[in-house]
């Protein structure tokens, strides 16, 4: 599957043209209230990895930015404990002893493993025992750092700085760390994650020069023809996979999202939402659901 290796990425693609013109994925949702009262929230898609021509941002999105009070994140990157988050690996994402990834996926998908890793540079023998979806996250990382992206420069991060400094913005988590490593390391079929990450890998460029036409242009149909209905049309099996990684993600992160619109209401509050912009489209996206229970969303 040629398109897998970009949504385990979220959206991990760089770009050249003026970002500053970029229409990108935002929206503001609304409660529906008096103008006292009344609740925004903007919702940004994210771009997980990327470099320095995403910048500045549309004015009016920073602008956006400096209304709001608070910034949700899936996952805030600058909190975590990072001995704990290597223990949590050493527990979650690797084989016990005596067992690895040859051990658990077919002979065909072990050949092409050791493959992309000679390409990618990376020894075997470092990564032996990692479980599929662990082998996956670390290949695609490095992969995308390899064509010059960094994890620096994502949308995430570049508001997680921002809401850092004077005056600082509350963080809202919309998940937890544990969560999003148990997305991938508890996959079921971690042979057909690992077999299809490795096919999609020789064509990444070319498909995230795609993806970020979608993303400047705003084209929101194209891009979830891309992601989703091309993907799931010719490969029907990894319906759970979509269902796990986005479907599932997406009604939770709604639930918090209406969270915010019915506690802020007091306050007339306004949150700033940045979560991957796979998450964002699509019948089964956060907009589609958050206007089919009544919420007033516009594109912006």
């Amino acid at each position: 599957m040629k398109k897998w290796l970009l949504l385990v990425l979220y959206f991990s693609f760089c770009s050249y043209a003026v970002a500053e013109n970029d229409r990108a994925f935002f929206w503001q949702v609304t409660s529906d209230q008096s103008a006292a009262e009344q609740v925004n929230v903007y919702l940004m898609g994210s771009i997980h990895f990327a470099d320095q021509s995403f910048y500045p941002l549309r004015a009016d999105i920073e602008q956006a930015f400096e209304r709001s009070e608070y910034l949700a994140v899936e996952l805030d990157v600058n909190a975590i404990d990072q001995d704990a988050y290597n223990r949590m690996l050493s527990r979650k994402g690797v084989f016990p002893e005596g067992k690895s990834i040859k051990d658990s996926v077919s002979d065909e998908t072990w050949q092409q493993l050791r493959a992309r890793l000679r390409q990618l540079n990376i020894s075997y023998e470092a990564v032996q025992n990692y479980k599929p979806g662990m082998l996956v996250l670390t290949m695609t990382a490095i992969q995308v750092m390899q064509m010059g992206l960094d994890p620096q420069l994502g949308i995430d991060m570049h508001f997680l700085r921002k809401a850092a400094s004077p005056p600082e913005k509350k963080i809202i988590e919309l998940e937890t760390l544990e969560q999003q490593l148990d997305l991938f390391i508890d996959i079921p079929d971690g042979d057909l994650l690992l077999k299809e990450t490795l096919y999609s890998m020789a064509e990444t460029e070319s498909i995230m020069n795609d993806m970020v036409s979608y993303w400047k242009t705003g084209d929101q149909s194209s891009m979830n023809r891309l992601l989703f209905e091309d993907a799931l049309d010719d490969y029907p099996s990894f319906s759970s996979i979509y269902d796990r990684l986005f479907h599932q993600r997406n009604r939770n992160m709604v639930s918090k999202i209406e969270g915010m619109l019915q506690q802020g209401k007091a306050a007339g509050a306004s949150y700033f939402v940045v979560v991957g912009s796979g998450h964002l489209i699509g019948d089964e996206g956060i907009v589609n659901m958050l206007k089919q229970k009544g919420y007033k969303v516009k594109r912006l």
